[in-house]
């Protein structure tokens, strides 16, 4: 753990892989992208939970404040590409929050002339709260607290204003994707987190930044990536 805090003090990035144990190895993977503030320790128990039921995770370590939104994507589809690369035998999946969902929806809806993506190989996609139609809570700061979009620069993309940039966000088209909306979620409404072509929407008992650290979110995930359903 102290290495990834001198990592963080350091301003370097730091992609976390947590391996799980020969007997309850699935051969799948799960890489996991957090959200705006965040970094990549905080999915970390997310990540041990998947790790425990059979997945090897990856999770994507991104600093969020400094590039707009669809060159966090670029990034994050470089990442994505090497992680497929390096495992050819494996199927991939992805799980994210918040922002992550966005940027997640940029770096497999564009290529932006790099060589194209194999998507074919991306299984199942579950995003926690994703802003799909915008936050009222980024309009909101936006609007009366200007400064804070410049410091923190996908900001403004992520307002819910009718001309805001989360509203030309490409889509996704291939893998099944399932959404779980916080039902208490005062930064993102249920409504804006629905997004066209997804597979299941899940409303859970949660606010917004502690959903991806609640236990009964972890086995809503478990049960999609293993049966493609939240419930049951």
């Amino acid at each position: 753990m102290l290495d990834i805090l001198f990592k963080y003090l350091r301003g370097k990035k730091c992609h976390l892989q947590i391996s799980p144990k020969p007997k309850n190895d699935r051969n799948e993977i799960v890489i996991l992208v957090h959200g705006l503030i965040r970094r990549s320790v905080a999915m970390s128990p997310m990540g041990r939970f998947l790790s425990r039921n059979g997945f090897t995770v990856y999770i994507y370590d991104y600093k969020t404040a400094i590039k707009g939104i669809a060159s966090h994507g670029d990034d994050l589809r470089e990442y994505l590409r090497l992680i497929i690369d390096e495992n050819r035998d494996m199927s991939i999946n992805l799980v994210t929050h918040s922002m992550g969902g966005i940027l997640t929806r940029y770096a497999l809806g564009e290529d932006n002339g790099t060589p194209p993506l194999d998507i074919s190989r991306i299984k199942k996609i579950v995003m926690l709260a994703p802003p799909h139609g915008g936050s009222k809570v980024a309009r909101r700061f936006v609007k009366y607290l200007p400064f804070t979009g410049r410091l923190l620069k996908p900001l403004p993309e992520l307002s819910n204003a009718p001309d805001s940039v989360i509203h030309s966000a490409p889509l996704i088209e291939g893998p099944e994707i399932g959404i779980i909306a916080g039902k208490y979620d005062q930064e993102v409404a249920i409504k804006d987190t629905r997004l066209p072509g997804m597979k299941e929407h899940y409303i859970m008992r949660s606010e917004h930044s502690l959903m991806i650290y609640m236990r009964s979110i972890h086995k809503a995930i478990l049960r999609f990536l293993t049966t493609g359903k939240f419930g049951g």
